[in-house]
Order: structure tokens, then C-alpha cells, then sequence
């Protein structure tokens, strides 16, 4: 028993861990998009047809689901990594959280009632949905809001700019992503949810971005006064252009599954619609970099101006990635690399508004 003790409190939600927890949190988020993509671009998106369930019959995969059972499957599994770095990153934070003793309970309340959403949403999957499964799973998600809500106006009543608030949300959103993507597989990989899947994970990806911004030392940098002005149009800009960039994907040939149908929106045109908000996203970003530079006359050894470079340079991929898969006929590995670099986007704009309105809230 004490041999567990010290492992889990001083090795695994040690304080020394924040800093590998953070980062994990971040790298598995956008690697997750990239899974995802993949059950995707393999039409594996049905390879396991119901939810909570692979089958009907079985939690997991079995040999009659083939490749695409295998990758459908292993992309879930992916979700419990993330729930469990989420965890051990919520947990070595809140040891340390001026409030600590305020969350244990409240803590503790909303995994009970995660736990039993988790038997509600199984016992669903067996017996059907019936007034029993619904006030067991009503009553599961309430006790899960009430909770949150404690635990982040806590937290944030204490600790404003702290790490216990967004490492929370994370999890949650964790949750919330993994309840979407059995919504997807049960509306036979309806693209507009898919599209609503993808928001999330750039949503989570943003937060991960925020718990790496507070949890690791930052020298003090001069911020070029227009860069103040420019970063929250920027964000709202990138954001409308992955937007409309999951419309698209709404409207290409990758459904995740041969008999899906798309959204019936004219590919070409919106494809076209997609880069406009991207070259202005790059202008932005463009105007910032030579503004921040001005500023610190350094491209790489000043935070702000690194940043800025590296999310200058993501976006120029993203538009040449872009362009080739429009006039190669959108093929699959031009589309799992766009992917990659719209998560990646995510992350290096969420670190430009961070650092030019020195956001630490």
C-alpha cells in the first residue's frame, strides 16, 4: 500500500510532472485529429457501426470488423489516453491549488456523476432507451454540470490566472467529445456532426495551449503595440476559416465510409470560399510578424516574434497543402496532412493571442 502511495503521489501527481502532463495534454489533442482523420481518409468511420458498443454484441472490435474495425477501435482508445493524462494533469495541478481542500469534494461528486453517465449510456446500449436510462443519464449530467460549475468559480475565485480551471475543462471536454463522436457513429457519420467533432478538438486544443502558456516560465517581451490590436481578429479570422474549411470537407469524397452521403455543397466553390479567410489570416499574421520584429529586431530568440514566425510558416504550408490538394483531386494524404496542420494552427494561434494580449486568465 505505501509502495502505491509514493507512486502516485510522488512520482505520478508529483509537482514536477506539470510541465510533461501540459505538453502531453497538447501533442495527444492534435494527434487525436490526426487519428481521427485517418478513420476518415480509411473509410474505416463505421468500422465499429454502434456506440458505446463496437458491435451490437461486443465492446471491442472483433475479426468480421476487418482493418476498419481495428482503426474505428483504436481511434477510441485513444480517447481513454487522453482521459487519463487529463486526469493526472487535473490532479498534480490541484495539490498545488490555493483551494485545494474547497474542489476535493465537488471533485470527487462529478466523477461519481461521470461514472454513472458512463452506466447510464451502457445500460442504454443493452436494454434500449427507456425512462429509466434517460432519468438515470438526466440525473448523471446534472450532477456533472452542477459540479463543474463549483469547481471553476472556485478555482477561479481564488486562483484566477491558474492552471485547476482549463486542466478541468479539458477533461470535460474530453467527456463532451467522446459523447459527439458516439453521436457521429449513430447518425451514420452525418458530416455536420463530424464537422461539430472537429470544432471540439480545435476548441481542446486551444485550452491544452492555454495550460502549456501558464505552466511553463515566460521572459517578459516588449509587444508591439499594433499586435495588441490585431491578435483577437486573427483568432476570429482562423477560427472562420477552419469553419468553413470543415464545410468543405462536408463537401470532398472523404465520408469516412462508402455509403455516406455528403452535405451537397458544390466542393469547388466552397473551396474557394475557404482560402479567403485564410490569405487574410496570413496578412494578419504577416503585419504582426514584421510589427513584433520591428519591435524586438529578433526572429527566433524573441518568444512573441517566434511565434509569430512559426505560425506564419504553418499557414503558408496550410495554403500550399491547400492549393495541391485542390488541383490533384483532393487525395487522402494531402487531406490527413491538412488536418495535421489545422490542429497545429490551432495551437500556434491560440499562443499568438496568449502572448500579445499577455492573457494569463
Amino acid at each position: 500500500m505505501q509502495l502505491l502511495k509514493n507512486l502516485w503521489f510522488n512520482i505520478l501527481v508529483s509537482e514536477t510532472r506539470v510541465r510533461l502532463y501540459v505538453w502531453l495534454s497538447l501533442v495527444t489533442q492534435v494527434l487525436i485529429v490526426v487519428t481521427g482523420g485517418a478513420v476518415r481518409l480509411t473509410a474505416s468511420g463505421l468500422g465499429c457501426p454502434t456506440w458505446p458498443k463496437c458491435t451490437e454484441d461486443s465492446l471491442v472490435t472483433t475479426a468480421e470488423m476487418g482493418f476498419h474495425g481495428i482503426i474505428e477501435f483504436g481511434n477510441r482508445l485513444l480517447t481513454f489516453v487522453l482521459l487519463v493524462i487529463a486526469l493526472l494533469t487535473y490532479v498534480t495541478v490541484l495539490r498545488r491549488h490555493k483551494a485545494k481542500d474547497q474542489l476535493v469534494i465537488p471533485t470527487f461528486i462529478f466523477f461519481g456523476g461521470t461514472i454513472l453517465l458512463a452506466a447510464g449510456i451502457l445500460l442504454q446500449a443493452t436494454v434500449g432507451l427507456n425512462a429509466w436510462t434517460i432519468a438515470l443519464m438526466s440525473f448523471a449530467a446534472a450532477v456533472m454540470l452542477f459540479n463543474a460549475l463549483k469547481i471553476i468559480t472556485t478555482a477561479r475565485a481564488v486562483e484566477l490566472g491558474g492552471l485547476v480551471a482549463p486542466a478541468f475543462l479539458l477533461g470535460l471536454g474530453i467527456i463532451l467529445q467522446a459523447v459527439v463522436g458516439g453521436i457521429t457513429v449513430l447518425t451514420g457519420l452525418n458530416s455536420w456532426i463530424v464537422g461539430l467533432h472537429f470544432m471540439i478538438s480545435v476548441g481542446l486544443i486551444a485550452i491544452a495551449a492555454l495550460l502549456v502558456w501558464r505552466a511553463l516560465p515566460k521572459p517578459v517581451t516588449e509587444i508591439a503595440p499594433l499586435n495588441r490590436l490585431l491578435a483577437w481578429p486573427t483568432v476570429v479570422v482562423s477560427f472562420v476559416t477552419i469553419a468553413i474549411g470543415v464545410v468543405v470537407t462536408g463537401a470532398g469524397p472523404h465520408a469516412g465510409d462508402i455509403d455516406t452521403p455528403r452535405n451537397g455543397l458544390d466542393l469547388e466553390i466552397w473551396q474557394h470560399y475557404h482560402s479567403y479567410p485564410g490569405y487574410l489570416m496570413l496578412g494578419l499574421l504577416l503585419v504582426q510578424l514584421v510589427a513584433q520584429w520591428l519591435v524586438s529586431r529578433q526572429l527566433w530568440k524573441d518568444l512573441s516574434t517566434r511565434i509569430l514566425l512559426l505560425t506564419v510558416i504553418f499557414t503558408i504550408w496550410q495554403a500550399a497543402v491547400g492549393i495541391l490538394q485542390a488541383r490533384t483531386g483532393v487525395p487522402a494524404l494531402l487531406v490527413g496532412i491538412h488536418m495535421f496542420g489545422a490542429a497545429s494552427l490551432s495551437a500556434l494561434v491560440a499562443f499568438q493571442v496568449f502572448s500579445a494580449r499577455k492573457i494569463n486568465r
